[in-house]
């Protein structure tokens, strides 16, 4: 691959990692995406593609073709998603006398502990997320119909063959863990739902999204402790969160900043800002350290490194950094010296409760989302099925308004699955070298900067095979999910 096109494609890659986070830090109330694309037509025209997909012969020719097509679909997608984005954006809702904007509601939702008042706010929420559901079934037709045109028998089998995540094989690992915290989860759903107050026939997923707030662990989580907190996991994996100077934090309180914490990685490794609005609550802190995990894997990049490893490859690898981070909150050494807390039974409980509903949910959601690139049709059949699997999954009413918003291009929820695998992987390892307080080891910190500064030149299952597995092993993921909370 040439060396401009490389200088290049980096360029545009900056250049939209910008929009997006001017867009998401509340700066712009536009996403402005086409001028960018425009500016950058030349790697994603078909010829250019073509041609990068004919010449996959070394690891980071891969990544790059893989880059080219993605972005090549993206590109022709781009004044939907421009559009659908704006609209999101810019929506808003009355509540309680008040005009909100739309992304502030489900942040609201999962705080709500009246049920009624819960069930209002929710059909407000779906109510303009019906609106947009027209422009999201023309934006992902058109992208089954440019993957049919680069060659691909479907849009599955193009996400499988260039992100190499044999999607058959997840899809019944995934299957075995839904089969395996069946029954768990359906005893840990029913003492949720009687804790608050919800009859079992009667609940939904706002119910479930309130249970999932945790409101009554919230004052164990305050707002003013939440950037010490991350600031003090760092150090003790001998990492100065104030003297990163290629890492910047954006903590501003701005009325259209995105309520979620999110990392951006504008240039890789010298430029990347993790963007936090503090409200404090455990989602918060779960929030912002896994965002910080991004954000030191891409700070730790090695400087020197293919653009092709730096910037692009198997996001599953990337996603397990954040996870390694968040899921302190399950770990009840990290609550006891950084937190500050004594976790009882009830917490750690509803610690585990809150990550099988995640993963079972995701695992739902990757079956729907191959009945949905198999289909020809956008229809209310696959509202409905949407409604059906995940409703199974989670042991609620699941509504069908979400069945095109709550999809991710690329099988981004395959990458997530993967991504969880390869957190317990990497976490057994952690605990087995440094033991159970591995986030206050610099010998932690100095394994995982090794892995940081190969960006996501290995993929997943390579990780795992670094770490000493065969690949990676959803067994070792369902035995965590049913081992008993430790307090």
């Amino acid at each position: 691959m040439s060396e401009a096109y490389e200088r290049e494609a980096e360029n545009f890659l900056a250049a939209l990692a910008e929009e997006y986070y001017q867009n998401g830090a509340g700066l712009k109330e536009t996403l402005d995406l086409s001028p960018i694309y425009e500016q950058h037509a030349a790697l994603f025209t078909r010829a250019s593609v073509d041609d990068l997909l004919a010449k996959r012969a070394t690891k980071a020719d891969r990544h790059i073709a893989q880059f080219a097509a993605f972005e090549h679909l993206d590109s022709s997608a781009r004044a939907l998603t421009e559009e659908i984005t704006n609209a999101e954006t810019q929506a808003t809702l009355e509540w309680d006398a008040k005009t909100i904007p739309y992304r502030l509601g489900s942040s609201l939702l999962g705080r709500e502990p009246d049920r009624s008042r819960r069930r209002q706010l929710h059909q407000r929420l779906l109510a303009i997320t019906e609106q947009h559901n027209p422009r999201r079934a023309d934006r992902l037709a058109l992208m089954h119909t440019e993957v049919k045109g680069l060659g691909f028998a479907g849009y599955e089998p193009f996400c499988d063959e260039l992100l190499g995540f044999d999607l058959p094989r997840l899809a019944r690992q995934m299957q075995d863990l839904l089969a395996s915290t069946s029954a768990l989860w359906a005893q840990e759903l029913r003492a949720a739902l009687a804790e608050g107050a919800v009859p079992p026939d009667e609940a939904d997923v706002s119910d479930l999204r309130y249970l999932l707030g945790a409101p009554q662990f919230d004052p164990l989580f305050p707002k003013e402790n939440l950037l010490p907190a991350l600031e003090q996991t760092l150090a003790g994996l001998g990492i100065s969160l104030e003297s990163q100077s290629n890492l910047h934090l954006d903590t501003e309180e701005r009325p259209l900043k995105s309520p979620r914490a999110f990392c951006a990685p504008v240039w890789v490794p010298s430029d990347v800002r993790l963007v936090i609005m503090p409200r404090g609550g455990r989602e918060d802190y779960i929030s912002l350290l896994h965002e910080a995990g991004h954000a030191e894997h891409f700070a730790h990049a090695d400087a020197d490194a293919p653009f092709a490893f730096r910037c692009l490859g198997d996001n599953s690898v990337t996603e397990a950094y954040a996870f390694i981070l968040n899921m302190l909150l399950r770990s009840p050494t990290w609550l006891e010296q950084v937190a500050g807390i004594e976790p009882d039974d009830a917490y750690l409980r509803f610690a585990r409760f809150y990550q099988i509903y995640y993963l079972r949910r995701y695992a739902a959601k990757l079956a729907y989302e191959q009945e949905l690139h198999a289909s020809d049709h956008l229809g209310p059949h696959l509202a409905a099925r949407y409604s059906q699997l995940l409703g199974e999954a989670m042991g609620v009413d699941v509504p069908a308004a979400s069945y095109l918003s709550d999809v991710d291009d690329g099988f981004y929820c395959a990458g997530y699955l993967r991504a969880w695998m390869l957190e317990v992987h990497l976490r057994k390892e952690l605990v087995a070298q440094f033991g159970d307080c591995w986030f206050a080891t610099r010998g932690a910190g100095d394994f995982l900067k090794d892995l940081w500064r190969l960006g996501q030149e290995l993929n997943a299952d390579e990780l795992a095979q670094r770490l000493g597995y065969p690949g990676l092993d959803v067994n070792l993921l369902i035995a965590d999910l049913l081992s008993p909370p430790r307090a």
